[in-house]
């Protein structure tokens, strides 16, 4: 406990070391060194490998060393990978290159950005024992196996081979493993050969004291062209820093420094280019270039959005993403040849978060403004649909009320969205009229029909939603105007991208108003909405014009007061520290929710391991189906099916026995309780059913033999046994539990999970409130590890001081 304890104090310093970092100048930051990520396997000698000291060495990190001294814009970093798994690597962007000896086939020449010309020049070779025999060839050794990394050259050459000569095959053993290895297994027979460079063989040989030959392969360029290069993702930025480290590389090899290098690790000089290389290379980097000139004004744009907002975007019943925001786009996307468009699907508390990361180069979801967002990103110059705010009530509310008129009343609302801020700004402001703020993360439909069912006396949406909701389900609801509508949001929905990408949305905007001015974007407005909700009136061109040149003159600007701030700070650790009080107000419950679900899903659980062992009739089945459900369902299902399913339950039952239950009035605390219950006495019956069976039967035989009843038998010999070994696995489940009670807030119920996302909405710092939160659940998930070693320590007997005679005499006079 106490270690941990220690650990999380080192975490909050380490924070907030961070935070003292962050307020250095902006200009700092500019003389820093751009961090590059090489991706190597560091098992393959001599080329990059762990020494006796575990540090990295060989001839490619020698390079990249004197590399890095030639160039005084980067610094290199390395991470270790198997080799397959440095192409994903490198694809995801993990790894800026890879360095492993890896060499030139039309696959790779394809898809990636070669060095322009190979560091060092080495031979593919046949290795075999020497008993084989001279200047063997692949077809003499027809039927024999070979040792082979899956993934390499040599694998890929070989598969090949076999297909073309299936009466000569030679049986083909993959591992994964570095070449001296393999070489060595050649050595011991397990292998009768492999396929490897003369610079590994002459290392192991020279290493390791072995009799190996190597045997000139007479299509050896169907392998590799002789050379390793280093590989890079086809992009702009990865050019640039191609270029640079093969003008590095180049002055390396003129003053000779490239050339040692190569002696120090092969004994040799293998690093001279050939005339017929440098050609060849030459052409092939130019017909690269060419192509990127083409590919590189194409960029890639991923649109982020709920795919949830019926009718701005969501899925039809193809299942295919539609909408009025997802058509604009489709058009734009149509209009510009320099853009690619794509769309990942995220919950709406997400879309900032993504846009934060760099997940998303925008976002789109009927997404309005306000002081927060316009601060921190960047939006477009104009909105693409203005639609209005209106409060929904049910029909049997009096027309035209405001929201002083429903003090008290619920209003369900999504997190973070410009109306659940407008409604907690209101609550602060007018205490004595608060509203009932009801989180709950579904979408607008959801919603509005929750308020025509009663479930929310009222919710803030547009227009353009309670339209389509009415005519989709065919529900009356009433519209009250807000007086103050802007409070909670401008009229209008912008495309929001991060600051930097000012370029892509000029781009967009230019389309844009392009679709406006030819009536493209009405057109895609009366699909959708029925009418033209794309107008533009002079007061709104004249507010954002006057926004777009504040913005302007403040870019150009940064004052003190903002280098002081957490504003326009990337990470700002001092943040969290701010947020953890707020977030502790709602610890209680969170502690709640998981007592209660511990409490029912012991005691169920317990009951149906009973029933399960006893093979009890008929309970026994329906028991076995209620685990497997629970078990074989996410527990957000479960959630939702217990707030969503159960009212319609009672609904039915006050309908069959006439029963007035106000299923309105049922808390969602009561919904998370029984879903997480539920949840957990599935996973406790099996570990109780396990721990009951792991009893030693002798044990229970001799309870009986003394005239214990079954329950006393149960009671002092069973149970204390079974829960020795049920505790660490009771323990296990505690955990889960806690961490999944930070779904609770998908329904309404506002832990600590759920105030962190509300801070998060409000503020738009989601990864300091994510680690502010996840501060609470680690130090919870400590105390409930102590507190599991400490039964286990007092339950296992096993570990207690046996008793002298003289105590035990003690007890008998007792």
């Amino acid at each position: 406990m106490k270690r941990k304890s220690i650990l999380f104090l080192a975490l909050l310093s380490l924070l907030l070391g961070l935070s003292r970092f962050q307020t250095r100048p902006v200009e700092a930051s500019n003389q820093e060194k751009e961090v590059v990520t090489i991706g190597i396997s560091a098992q393959s000698k001599s080329y990059n490998y762990y020494d006796e000291e575990n540090e990295l060495a060989g001839f490619e990190i020698d390079l990249f060393k004197a590399i890095e001294q030639e160039l005084d814009n980067y610094k290199f970093e390395y991470e270790i990978t198997e080799f397959a798994s440095l192409f994903a690597g490198v694809d995801s962007g993990k790894f800026d290159l890879i360095v492993n000896n890896i060499g030139e086939n039309s696959e790779r020449r394809e898809k990636y950005l070669f060095s322009k010309n190979p560091y060092v020049i080495t031979h593919n070779v046949l290795i075999t024992r020497p008993d084989t025999g001279e200047d063997v060839t692949l077809e003499e050794m027809a039927g024999q196996t070979i040792g082979l990394v899956a993934g390499s050259l040599q694998a890929i050459f070989m598969e090949k081979y076999n297909e073309e000569n299936l009466d000569q095959t030679i049986q083909l053993e993959y591992i994964d493993t570095d070449g001296a290895n393999i070489i060595r297994e050649v050595a011991s027979g397990r292998y009768d050969m492999t396929i490897y460079s003369t610079t590994y063989l002459q290392d192991v040989i020279e290493t390791f004291g072995l009799d190996l030959v190597g045997h000139p392969i007479e299509n050896e360029d169907e392998i590799q062209p002789p050379g390793a290069y280093f590989l890079y993702n086809k992009n702009p930025k990865s050019l640039e820093l191609r270029n640079a480290i093969d003008q590095a590389v180049e002055r390396l090899r003129e003053e000779g420094t490239l050339a040692e290098i190569s002696e120090q690790h092969f004994g040799q000089d293998d690093t001279e280019l050939t005339e017929e290389m440098i050609e060849k290379n030459e052409m092939i980097d130019q017909e690269v270039l060419s192509q990127m000139g083409e590919t590189e004004e194409v960029q890639k744009v991923v649109v982020g959005t709920s795919g949830q907002t019926k009718p701005l975007n969501y899925f039809d019943d193809n299942n295919n993403l539609v909408g009025l925001e997802i058509d604009i786009l489709e058009e734009m996307n149509r209009r510009l040849d320099t853009i690619d468009i794509t769309y990942e699907i995220t919950e709406f508390a997400s879309l900032f978060a993504g846009l934060d990361s760099g997940k998303f180069d925008l976002v789109a979801n009927n997404l309005g403004e306000n002081e927060e967002r316009r601060e921190k990103f960047l939006f477009s110059l104009y909105p693409y649909v203005i639609t209005h705010n209106v409060i929904i009530t049910n029909m049997d509310q009096e027309p035209d009320l405001q929201i002083k008129d429903l003090a008290g009343k619920s209003f369900g609302v999504v997190p973070a969205s410009p109306q659940s801020m407008f409604l907690e700004s209101w609550n602060e402001e007018n205490p004595d009229l608060a509203v009932d703020i009801q989180y709950i993360d579904s979408d607008p439909s959801t919603i509005i029909r929750d308020v025509h069912s009663g479930r929310f006396d009222a919710t803030i949406y547009n227009t353009t939603y309670l339209h389509d909701v009415q005519e989709t389900f065919g529900i009356e609801l009433l519209a009250h105007p807000i007086e103050d509508e802007d409070a909670i949001r401008p009229p209008g929905s912008y495309f929001i991208y991060r600051p930097e990408d000012e370029a892509l949305r000029d781009l967009m905007d230019s389309a844009l108003a392009d679709m406006r001015e030819d009536g493209t974007l009405a057109e895609i407005s009366h699909k959708y909405l029925g009418s033209d909700d794309t107008a533009l009136t002079q007061e709104m061109i004249d507010k954002n014009d006057a926004i777009e040149a504040e913005r302007l003159q403040v870019a150009q600007v940064t004052t003190e007061d903002t280098k002081k701030s957490s504003d326009g700070k990337i990470f700002a650790p001092k943040m969290i520290l701010k947020m953890l009080p707020t977030i502790l107000k709602k610890l209680p419950i969170t502690v709640l929710m998981t007592i209660v679900a511990a409490i029912i899903g012991v005691t169920l659980g317990f009951i149906i391991a009973v029933i399960k062992i006893n093979e009890v009739p008929i309970l026994t089945q329906i028991f076995n189906v209620f685990v497997s459900f629970m078990r074989g369902t996410p527990q957000l299902v479960q959630l939702f099916l217990a707030f969503y399913g159960f009212p319609l339950i009672v609904q039915w039952l006050n309908e069959r026995f006439g029963w007035t239950v106000d299923v309105n009035g049922i808390p969602a605390l009561l919904y998370v309780f029984v879903a997480f219950g539920l949840n957990e006495a599935a996973y406790n019956s099996e570990t109780f059913r396990a721990a009951i069976l792991s009893v030693d039967p002798k044990e229970i035989e001799a309870a009986k033999s003394i005239g214990l009843t079954d329950r006393q038998t149960m009671r002092r010999i069973i149970l204390p046994s079974a829960l020795i070994v049920a505790i660490p696995n009771l323990g296990n489940s505690l955990i889960s539990l806690l961490k999944g009670t930070s779904l609770a807030f998908t329904v309404t119920v506002i832990d600590i999970m759920g105030q962190a996302r509300i801070l998060a909405g409000a503020n738009l710092r989601f990864f300091e409130a994510y680690i502010a939160v996840a501060l609470f659940y680690w130090v919870f998930c400590i105390l409930i590890e102590q507190g599991v070693r400490y039964l286990e320590r007092k339950l296992n007997i096993a570990d207690r001081p046996l008793q002298t005679q003289d105590s035990l005499t003690d007890v008998e006079h007792s």
